[in-house]
């Protein structure tokens, strides 16, 4: 049963319970109907808000509404380059099933742990850093946002989209790497692997140890958003041979220099704090500010630039980041955050606090890529940069 057939049956719901004035109960029902032609066929989002099972009715509806919308002000009064709304494909949603979407991940490694941002590799340390980086844009190594439905997927998503990209930017050759595959195999697949641990560092360690035996997603493509559970690992001997990763050593790394110097080179995996209402009820421009919170999200970095904020204010400068949400929320699946000068020791939201990527090799046609004598293939291991590379 889908959600617009739900409608009459809850608008024949009493609302007397629910104290709010006529014109704003118009206005509100109003809204309703906007979020419903746009995102009431979305089972993901059904399921998150047990709909299915008949629990909400249309004054519950309306009440959830209403708290969204009362929250506008406040956002963008602590974001005034953003805006936000109350019709976001989050809107409906409690903090409870929101976490669903958003806290996915597990906390990553302490920086502390992580090199300095000098400690670069050579092929990025010392390149002089261009005033804006769009790999979105400026190449087809990128795809569009990907949607992780009912799995908690985006580590694999973020692990498939930075290795397809590093790929294809060294040979020209533009891939998308299955994620369903990167989610069955990396932990040996099953019906826990949708909500138990993973990171993108070992999805890519993965996909680097099966570099000549991996499948697109054409071939496997994602079922766990659907279902909620991912199949078990299985045998890919029909993809061998169809891609020959080019690819170097994973790196991990941390801070805004760190993440300007990178960009210059090919998109990064980064974590975010998104378990909050900014990103809730993002709906476009730049955000300057988030709660904070632990880590809890896999992204993908994909540029940086600077906006004209007007009201003869300084430009502010920003990191482009990709969502596992899909093209229907933010500015198609991505948000801007601030960098720089008062945005924190690692910009905002802590988008530069833990930064992952196989590092990019130099530009080798695709035929000599996938070649025997091609140098520097993948190699199962990662390593921590440090300040010898900088030496070599």
């Amino acid at each position: 049963m889908r959600f617009l057939s739900l409608l009459p049956l809850l608008l024949s719901v009493t609302l007397a319970t629910f104290n709010i004035s006529d014109d704003e109960r118009r206005d509100l029902n109003r809204d309703l109907t906007l979020w419903q032609k746009k995102f009431g066929n979305d089972d993901h989002l059904r399921a998150a808000m047990k709909l299915v099972r008949g629990t909400l009715t249309t004054d519950d509806l309306l009440r959830r509404l209403k708290a969204t919308k009362d929250k506008l002000p406040t956002l963008q009064a602590a974001n005034p380059y953003a805006t936000f709304s109350h019709l976001t494909k989050f809107a409906l949603l409690t903090e409870n099933e929101f976490a669903r979407f958003a806290s996915s991940s597990p906390p990553v490694p302490p920086s502390v742990s992580l090199p300095p941002a000098v400690a670069l590799n050579r092929s990025v340390a010392g390149r002089a850093v261009a005033a804006s980086v769009d790999w979105t844009k400026q190449s087809t190594c990128v795809g569009p946002a990907k949607w992780i439905g009912k799995c908690r997927s985006d580590w694999a998503i973020m692990a498939a989209a930075v290795v397809s990209s590093a790929h294809c930017l060294a040979t020209g050759q533009a891939i998308d790497l299955s994620v369903q595959q990167v989610l069955s195999c990396t932990y040996l697949g099953g019906p826990d692997s949708c909500s138990g641990p993973g990171t993108p560092l070992e999805g890519m360690q993965w996909l680097v140890q099966r570099s000549s035996a991996l499948c697109t997603e054409k071939a496997i493509p994602y079922t766990s958003g659907y279902w909620g559970v991912a199949s078990f690992c299985s045998d890919n001997a029909k993809c061998a041979g169809s891609i020959s990763l080019y690819v170097d050593e994973i790196v991990e790394a941390r801070g805004e220099a760190a993440l300007l110097q990178v960009l210059q080179m090919q998109p990064v995996v980064a974590f975010a704090t998104t378990n909050n209402y900014v990103w809730r009820q993002y709906a476009g421009g730049l955000l300057s500010w988030c709660p904070l919170g632990r880590l809890d999200q896999a992204v993908f970095v994909v540029g940086y630039g600077t906006q004209d904020v007007g009201l003869s204010l300084p430009p502010v400068d920003f990191f482009k980041v990709r969502s596992a949400w899909g093209t229907d929320w933010g500015e198609n699946g991505d948000v801007r955050l601030a960098r720089g000068p008062g945005a924190g020791d690692f910009s905002t939201c802590d988008i530069a606090a833990y930064l992952t990527y196989p590092e990019r090799l130099p530009f080798r046609a695709k035929a000599d890529a996938a070649s025997a004598n091609a140098p520097r293939r993948p190699t199962p291991s990662y390593r921590m940069p440090t300040t010898d590379d900088l030496a070599t």
